[in-house]
């Protein structure tokens, strides 16, 4: 059943009407994949579901969050909204299957062979407080080639084992996306004193900031932090509230004026030189016998 054939006066269908508009928008915007953590907070944006009303909130027993991703899963079974529209941030699959030949591979590597846009300087790197937000921006770090990574909260081991080999001596740029409040604060700070022990290079904030706040007129929540006795509350906006395309031309912006070199000339180049190789090798890969 369709979103629009949905009585009106149903939750999941008033839920279902507003998920497929903002869906929409999205592709209008080309701002796809989305992910359920974005669209949650679009919708609390149009006030179409109250916050205190999720789960965690006191007196909730079925938070209206539920309520969401039962209306999406439904819209996604229905076909109406892609499996791929909506990426899944908290699960990976790791491939490490081979190939027949390694003709085949070399093939396939072929095809895959990108330049450095950013030589002989290092790429910036990107650093998100939440795992939702760095699986949005994949797309966006792919095509600038750069680097990604959630720090998913405060963190000592993955930032030591996955994040600083990549610093070195390089004086590696970062650019840091994270919540406006007390405990995104910390965390920031959590992550720049573990990455200063190496080579870590200028640090710039992104999103959220206060003037962000200010400028787009975002609902300025209040969270408590439970790590302190008694319990403190803290005025909080969460990176997401900002929205998905707003996120990504910031972001796309910022590269695009930190680039040594147009990114386009830069494709170009690269497709010319893979057409060259393709030919040199062409004669190799064609010849007999097994990679």
């Amino acid at each position: 059943m369709g979103a629009g054939t949905l009585p009106p006066q149903t939750k999941i269908g008033r839920l279902r009407e507003a998920l497929l508009r903002l869906y929409e928008e999205h592709l209008a915007q080309d701002t796809l994949p989305t992910s359920g953590r974005f669209l949650w907070y679009e919708l609390v944006q149009l006030g179409v579901v109250d916050k205190t009303k999720a789960r965690g909130h006191p007196g909730v027993k079925r938070g209206v969050d539920q309520d969401v991703t039962e209306a999406l899963t439904q819209l996604r079974e229905s076909g109406e909204i892609p499996w791929d529209a909506i990426a899944d941030e908290t699960r990976t699959l790791h491939d490490h299957q081979g190939f027949p030949t390694v003709r085949e591979y070399v093939r396939a590597a072929l095809d895959q062979a990108r330049l450095d846009p950013w030589a002989p300087d290092e790429a910036p790197l990107i650093l998100c407080e939440s795992r939702s937000l760095a699986g949005v921006l994949a797309g966006l770090v792919a095509e600038y080639r750069c680097l990604v990574a959630p720090t998913n909260g405060q963190t000592a081991g993955f930032l030591h084992n996955e994040v600083a080999p990549l610093l070195g001596d390089s004086e590696r740029r970062v650019l840091y996306l994270g919540d406006w409040d007390h405990r995104g604060g910390l965390i920031e700070a959590n992550t720049r004193r573990v990455l200063a022990e190496y080579g870590l290079g200028e640090w710039e904030r992104v999103a959220l900031t206060e003037v962000q706040v200010r400028d787009h007129d975002l609902p300025v929540i209040s969270k408590t932090d439970r790590a302190y006795k008694p319990p403190r509350a803290y005025p909080a906006v969460e990176t997401e509230a900002l929205g998905q395309h707003i996120i990504v031309g910031l972001l796309r912006e910022r590269l695009d004026a930190l680039l040594p070199r147009l990114l386009a000339d830069v494709l170009v180049r690269e497709r010319a030189e893979r057409e060259v190789l393709r030919v040199e090798l062409g004669g190799q890969l064609e010849g007999e016998g097994a990679g």
